[in-house]
């Protein structure tokens, strides 16, 4: 799809069924700005009351984050509704626009065991979440991806016995699976190099993992810039990554805004990590539901990791399945 055809499909299709969204946008503008009034009020209030009574701190949180509960439930209650709405329009015409067999579940996401047989974070998880699960078929290749979140918990105690509970990202951005069409006799992973500008990011992976096989050393200096690769078959992972997909691999890895992206070629699928704190194909609620740049970001952000398939000419069928 061009930039006239986008444009099209927003003036006929789109603009008529997300005009009514603005006034549901509007209120939920409304509600913000009462909540951050109130807000303001309450902590100024208990600050207040704190000083006066010489009260210590403690006595006024729970006050303030029952209020603060309240607050955004209030607010919640009508973006949610405008977000929901919003989503279903856009992003399902979008999907059936660039391949009818594309279909979303807001609520869904790539599932735990298809994460875990990746092999790409090893980590154990205390939560794991994540929306906007897409699947299809581009060509010939059966795709699923979604938005992914996965944190680990740590627990600290201080001098007064009070615990206190943190979460820590494991892994949060895009998880892409597609089918490969050949069943991997071995365990292919493509890691963030971790001599590269993403050191800390490769170093934290390899450091993970444990008994991922050993190093694979290439020929090609510039895909050796960006990843590393580690295999329990040296034979099939120089088959798996020929010059032209590694060639691939590397104009991917730079398409996608220098993140550390991370592969792995496990049972019949490659499973892609793409890590990103953006929360994707979401309407922002400062601007108009009908504004048309918000339809064309969320266009960018699914044409980009629907063309993971063409990226990697994965409908080429450069491997026979067994």
């Amino acid at each position: 799809m061009n930039a006239t055809e986008l444009q099209t499909l927003f003036e006929n299709e789109l603009k008529p069924k997300l005009e009514p969204l603005e006034q549901t946008r509007l209120e939920a503008v409304k509600r913000k700005n009462i909540c951050l009034v109130l807000g303001a009020i309450l902590i100024a209030a208990s600050i207040f009351w704190v000083l006066a009574t010489n009260q210590e701190i403690e006595v006024v949180m729970f006050p303030i984050v029952i209020g603060g509960l309240i607050l955004g439930a209030f607010f919640n209650a009508k973006w949610s509704v405008y977000r929901k709405a919003y989503k279903n329009e856009v992003v399902t015409a979008l999907l059936e626009f660039i391949d009818p067999s594309l279909t979303c579940r807001p609520n869904g996401y790539v599932d735990s065991t298809k994460y875990k047989t990746s092999g790409l974070y090893r980590r154990s998880y205390d939560r794991y979440s994540g929306e906007d699960h897409i699947t299809g078929k581009i060509g010939k290749t059966a795709i699923e991806f979604s938005e992914l979140h996965t944190e680990y918990k740590t627990t600290s105690r201080d001098s007064k016995g009070r615990t206190t509970t943190n979460w820590h990202t494991i892994f949060k951005g895009i998880f892409f699976i597609a089918d490969a069409n050949k069943h991997f006799n071995s365990k292919t992973y493509v890691l963030a190099d971790s001599q590269g500008f993403f050191s800390s990011i490769g170093k934290a992976l390899t450091d993970k993992f444990g008994g991922i096989g050993d190093r694979v050393a290439l020929e090609d200096v510039d895909f050796e810039q960006y990843f590393e690769v580690y295999s329990d078959d040296q034979v099939e992972a120089r088959y798996l990554l020929s010059p032209a997909l590694m060639r691939r691999l590397v104009e991917f890895r730079k398409s996608a805004g220098n993140v550390g992206i991370s592969l792995s070629f496990v049972g019949d699928n490659i499973y892609i990590a793409i890590p990103n704190r953006k929360d994707f194909f979401e309407p922002k609620l400062n601007k108009s539901a009908v504004a048309f740049d918000m339809v064309e970001e969320i266009f960018r952000d699914l044409d980009f990791f629907i063309g993971v398939v063409e990226d990697l000419d994965l409908n080429t069928r450069i491997w026979t399945k067994q």
